[in-house]
């Protein structure tokens, strides 16, 4: 099991989600977020640009069909397109029915 993170450019977020829906991506989780990034020339009054995090928990096989859905999504050829991070899960259990692992997150 993994969890992505991802930070994107918000008006990718609806192409994203589509995409996501396709692929079969039960869920998501989206908030609003503001950050930088390595760049130093752009003046202080935008130093934390407005971006949108998305947090999803799929099973391993699905891992690459969604990192494959984020990038054709979201990259773009300019800086500030985003990041796309995956950490592993120990377990998950569902709140309502106790079902734990791969359960708890399809």
């Amino acid at each position: 099991m993994k969890k992505i993170e991802c930070i994107i450019r918000s008006e990718k977020l609806k192409m994203l989600s589509d995409n996501l829906l396709l692929a079969g991506v039960g869920g998501m989780t989206v908030s609003e977020v503001k950050g930088f990034g390595s760049q130093t020339t752009r003046p202080p009054n935008y130093l934390f640009l407005p971006k949108t995090k998305i947090e999803i928990y799929c099973a391993d096989e699905q891992l690459e069909e969604i990192v494959s859905c984020i990038v054709k999504a979201c990259k773009e050829e300019t800086i500030g397109s985003g990041k796309i991070v995956v950490i592993p899960i120990e377990d998950c259990i569902r709140i309502r029915t106790n079902e734990k692992g791969e359960k708890g997150i399809l």
